[in-house]
C-alpha cells in the first residue's frame, strides 16, 4: 500500500470507462507496415518502436474476468485474426482512486492485461523480468510503471501486470469452496502467458525474475510458496515487503488490532458472506447481477490474501521458516522510513511525547521498557517521526530480514536498506519538518521506473538510480547483483550484512545494529 492518503483508508470511488473497452477490440488492420510485430499464441500484435524500445501495450493474457467469470480463476484470452494494435494501455483494474495513479485513468472490470517493453534491437534470449505493481491490494496498474530505464541499461524484457484487486480480487465465499486470491490467480496466468509467449519479443522464459513492491512483492514471496508457480520464475525481488510483514496493534490506526496480510480462507469467505449479507445477496449468483458500481464501495473490505488453498496451501511465512519455498536467487529489501507516510495519514494531528509510551504499551506489551530504551523520543525529530521508526523496523525492515535469512539457508539472497531522503514520496507531498530526514514506502520504484507525474530526480537522484538499475538488472540477467565496477553487495548470512542504497555512498551495514532486528526476533 502506498501513499499517506491511502494508509489513512482514503476515498472509495467508482469509475469504470467505457471508452477503454472498445480499445479491447480485435482490430484486423493493416496500420504501420514499420511498427514492430509478434506473432503471439493468440495472434499478430502490433505495438510502437520509439528511442531505441518497443512496446506492446494491452495484451490479453485471459479473457474478460465479468459475467459469470466474474470470481472465477482466469480463463484464456480469445484469439484473433489479423493483426491487434498493440499501441493503446489497457484499462486498470477498477479500484478506489489513489494518490499515485494519474487523475483520468481509465478503469474497467475487463482488465485482465500486459505490456511487453523491450530493446528495438535485435536480440533473442533476453532474460525478463515481470513486474507486479503494489497498492495493498486494492489499487495500483502496471501501466504507470515506465520500464524504459530498466530495459536500456540492462538489455532485458520487461512484463507490467495488471491483476484484479479489493472485492474483485481476493473475495471468498463458502459458495466458491477453495476460490479465492483471484488476483494472485492472475499473475499466474500472467507467468504462464510469459512462458508460452516471450520468446516472440526476444525474451527467454528460462530466465524469468518475478519482482514487485508493497503487495507487489508480498505477492512475489506468496508465490515462491505455491506448488502453481513452480517453474515459472526464476528469480524474485521483493521490494517493500514480505511474507512476515505484519503491524502490531495501533500502527494502523487507534483502536486497531494487529494486522497481517495472510488469513485463513475461512476468515475471508466469512467476509465475503457479510458482503452478501449487506448487498441483500442469498448466493453468489446475486452478487455476480450486482454491477461493478455497487461493488466497488467494499472493495476495501478485501485487502487480504487467502491460505489454506491449493494455490496457496500454507501460511507463507510458515513455508519461509519450514525451508519449503523455491530455492531461487533472491533480492530483497526496504526502504529506511516505510511507515513514516502511514504514520501521517493515520495520526495526522501527530503523536506527543505523553502518548508515544501509551502507544508502544498497546503495540508491545510488556516488551515497551525495551523498545523505549532502543527508541527512546529524544533521538528523534519527533515522537511521530520515533513513532514511524519503531513501526518501520518492527513491521517491515526486520520480517524482511528475518525471512531473507531463512531465505539464504536454501539459496543467494541480498537485503537492502534504501535510504535516500531527498527521495520523491509516492504520496506526492513533501514529507514536513518534524518527520525528516526519512525515506518513505516505495520510495526506491522512482529511481527504476519513470511515472507518468512522478517529478524529475535531481543529479545525485539520477546518479543513485543508475547504480540500482545496474544492481537490479544484473541480477535479472544473472541472479547476482554485483559486477564490475560496482560496490560489492553481499550476500546476506550469519554477518546479517544488507547494503545501504544512499546517494552519499553504497556501503555494507549491519542489519542488527542498523534497526534493531534483534529485539524484534
Amino acid at each position: 500500500m502506498t501513499g499517506r492518503v491511502r494508509a489513512a483508508a482514503g476515498a472509495l470511488t467508482a469509475l469504470a470507462c467505457a471508452a477503454m473497452l472498445a480499445a479491447n477490440a480485435l482490430p484486423a488492420h493493416a496500420g504501420d507496415s514499420s511498427a514492430p510485430v509478434a506473432v503471439t499464441e493468440s495472434g499478430k500484435v502490433r505495438g510502437t518502436d520509439q528511442d531505441g524500445i518497443r512496446r506492446f501495450r494491452g495484451l490479453p493474457y485471459a479473457a474478460p474476468p465479468i459475467g459469470e467469470l466474474r470470481w472465477q480463476p482466469p480463463q484464456s484470452a480469445s484469439s484473433w485474426t489479423g493483426t491487434r494494435d498493440a499501441t493503446k494501455t489497457g484499462p486498470a483494474c477498477l479500484q478506489p482512486q489513489a494518490p499515485d495513479m494519474p487523475d483520468g485513468t481509465p478503469q474497467s472490470e475487463d482488465c485482465l492485461t500486459l505490456e511487453v517493453t523491450t530493446p528495438a534491437r535485435p536480440g533473442k534470449g533476453r532474460p525478463v523480468m515481470v513486474w507486479v505493481p503494489g497498492g495493498g491490494f486494492i489499487t495500483g496498474a502496471g501501466s504507470i510503471y515506465d520500464p524504459a530505464r530498466l530495459v536500456r541499461a540492462g538489455d532485458i524484457v520487461v512484463v507490467t501486470v495488471n491483476y484484479r484487486l479489493g472485492v474483485f480480487g481476493f473475495f471468498a465465499h463458502p459458495e466458491l469452496g477453495e476460490a479465492s486470491d483471484f488476483g494472485l490467480q492472475d499473475q499466474v496466468a500472467v507467468l504462464r502467458w510469459v512462458r508460452a509467449n516471450i520468446a516472440a519479443f526476444g525474451g527467454d522464459p528460462g530466465k524469468v525474475t518475478l519482482a514487485g513492491a508493497s503487495a507487489g512483492a508480498m505477492s512475489t514471496c506468496s508465490l515462491m510458496t505455491s506448488p502453481a508457480a513452480r517453474g515459472l520464475f526464476h528469480r524474485a525481488i521483493v521490494q517493500s515487503g514480505s511474507c512476515r510483514t505484519s503491524h502490531p496493534a495501533g500502527a494502523m490506526g487507534k483502536g486497531m488490532p494487529a494486522i497481517s496480510s495472510w488469513h485463513p480462507i475461512d476468515a475471508i469467505r466469512g467476509a465475503g458472506q457479510a458482503l452478501a449479507g449487506q448487498l441483500d445477496c442469498a448466493d453468489v449468483a446475486c452478487l455476480r447481477r450486482k454491477s461493478a458500481g455497487e461493488l466497488l464501495p467494499y472493495t476495501a473490505q478485501f485487502p487480504l490474501l487467502a491460505y489454506g488453498t491449493s494455490l496457496v496451501p500454507q501460511e507463507p511465512a510458515k513455508v519461509f521458516v519450514a525451508g519449503k519455498q523455491m530455492a531461487i536467487p533472491l533480492l530483497q529489501g526496504n526502504a529506511r522510513d516505510e511507515h513514516v507516510e502511514f504514520t501521517l495519514g493515520l495520526y495526522p494531528q501527530g503523536i506527543t511525547a505523553r502518548q508515544y509510551p501509551a502507544m508502544l504499551k498497546t503495540a508491545f506489551a510488556s516488551a515497551t521498557p525495551q523498545v523505549e530504551r532502543r527508541y527512546p523520543a529524544r533521538r528523534f525529530a519527533s515522537p511521530t517521526a520515533a513513532t514511524s521508526r519503531v513501526f518501520s523496523d518492527s513491521g517491515w525492515i526486520c520480517p524482511s530480514w528475518k525471512s531473507g535469512r531463512e531465505h539464504a539457508r536454501k539459496a543467494s539472497t541480498y537485503a537492502y536498506v534504501f535510504a535516500d531522503p531527498s527521495a520523491p514520496t509516492p504520496s506526492g507531498s513533501p514529507l514536513p519538518a518534524h518527520v525528516r530526514p526519512a525515506t518513505a514506502h516505495g520510495a526506491e520504484t522512482f529511481y527504476l521506473f519513470d511515472f507518468p507525474d512522478s517529478p524529475q530526480l535531481s543529479t545525485a537522484q539520477q546518479r543513485l538510480a543508475d547504480r540500482l538499475v545496474g544492481y537490479w538488472t544484473r541480477f535479472v540477467r544473472t541472479g547476482d547483483p554485483n559486477g564490475a565496477g560496482s560496490t560489492r553487495w553481499p550476500r546476506l548470512g550469519a554477518a546479517d550484512q544488507a547494503l545501504k542504497l544512499a546517494p552519499e555512498a553504497l556501503r555494507p551495514i549491519n542489519m542488527n545494529s542498523a534497526h534493531h532486528c534483534g529485539l524484534w526476533f
